[in-house]
C-alpha cells in the first residue's frame, strides 16, 4: 500500500499553492509548487532542506545590509 500524507502546505503572496508530500512505502518526498512537481528520496531532500536554509540566511543577510 503506497500511503502518502501532506507533510506541509502553504499559500504564497502570489496564491501560488505550496505543498510537501511523503511517501512512506518508497521513502520519497514530493514538493509541488503550483503545477510544478519535484520528487526527491527522503536523503537528498533533506540535503535539499540544508542548501535552501543555508541560501535563505545569505538572502536575508543580505536584505538587511541593503536596507541599512
Amino acid at each position: 500500500m503506497n500511503k502518502k500524507q501532506v507533510i506541509g502546505k502553504a499559500t504564497l503572496p502570489s496564491n501560488t499553492e505550496c505543498r510537501v508530500i511523503y511517501s512512506n512505502s518508497n521513502d520519497v518526498v514530493e514538493v509541488q509548487l503550483g503545477g510544478t512537481s519535484l520528487r526527491f528520496n527522503a536523503d537528498s531532500f533533506i540535503l535539499l532542506n540544508e542548501l535552501l536554509r543555508k541560501a535563505a540566511a545569505k538572502v536575508i543577510m543580505q536584505t538587511a545590509i541593503v536596507n541599512v
